[in-house]
């Protein structure tokens, strides 16, 4: 059985977010120093299998006008199961005094974040990135 806990109810370790970024797929040059940084800069939550991290969310924030939700991933054997909604309900109750709480996400995954309560807008997503350094 899969439970939601917050960063600060069950600390996720560096290593074992590491280890679900490669068990999904993403974000393969992140190192657990960065991973460090990420998990103390807003919220974050864990869904755990006894002690296996099977997902992940978290989100940054001013701490009332914005915040922004990232990194919601869930390894795939648990995907389709409650897990991500599971995840996001907790995190949009950690942020429920916040004005607007945005995302991005690919058009097939719309769906799951309206059942939440997103909607989409007609803004454009922009970024900006560091060249190499």
């Amino acid at each position: 059985m899969v439970t939601v806990k917050l960063h600060i109810e069950k600390p996720i370790l560096p290593s074992q977010l590491r280890n679900l970024y490669q068990g999904a797929g993403w974000w393969p040059d992140r190192n657990e120093d960065g991973i460090i940084q990420l998990l103390t800069c807003g919220g974050a939550v864990g869904a755990w299998e006894d002690d296996v991290l099977v997902g992940f969310c978290r989100s940054i924030s001013d701490g009332i006008y914005r915040a922004y939700v990232e990194d919601v991933v869930v390894l795939s054997t648990y995907r389709n199961k409650g897990t991500g909604k599971l995840m996001i309900d907790r995190l949009l109750n950690e942020l429920k005094d916040i004005d607007v709480i945005s995302l991005f996400c690919k058009d097939d995954l719309a769906g799951f974040y309206e059942v939440s309560g997103f909607k989409g807008t007609k803004q454009i997503v922009m970024h900006y990135k560091k060249q190499g350094i």
